[in-house]
């Protein structure tokens, strides 16, 4: 998958679960279902997405010992970003704990499997050459 593909997918899986998470919050759950501040979450966890994907790339692309440690650190990275975020977030704000845990599992593992289905498409086609 080339980068013009990915970008063009991603905005598509975006666009689809801000959608989504629209309306479930205005018609399903009447306000009710998104905590304060949700769409500042959900840009930041999109671009955390987008910068740990390049940098996948970027190692998935570099030949020999160090490919698997970059996206392995790529990873990390994220994982790291979103526990601080959560930390600096429930610090400030209070929200009911089992919204907060929805509302942001929801998104990082809607697109945590987007980036892992989108680079094994890169590994398939590599493993073909």
């Amino acid at each position: 998958m080339n980068s013009a593909k990915f970008l063009l997918y991603f905005l598509l899986l975006l666009f689809f679960m801000g959608s989504a998470f629209w309306l479930c919050n205005n018609f399903l759950f009447h306000n009710n279902f998104l905590i304060p501040h949700f769409w500042v979450m959900f840009v930041f966890m999109a671009a955390i997405t987008l910068c740990v994907y390049l940098i996948s790339v970027l190692g998935l692309k570099i030949e020999g010992k160090n490919q698997a440690f970059i996206v392995l650190s790529a990873i990390v990275f994220r994982f790291l970003g979103s526990m601080v975020y959560v930390l600096v977030y429930l610090q400030k704000n209070s929200v009911d704990g089992v919204l907060f845990i929805a509302n942001f599992f929801s998104i990082y593992l809607l697109l945590t499997i987007f980036e892992i289905y989108s680079l094994l498409r890169i590994l398939r086609h590599e493993i073909k050459k």
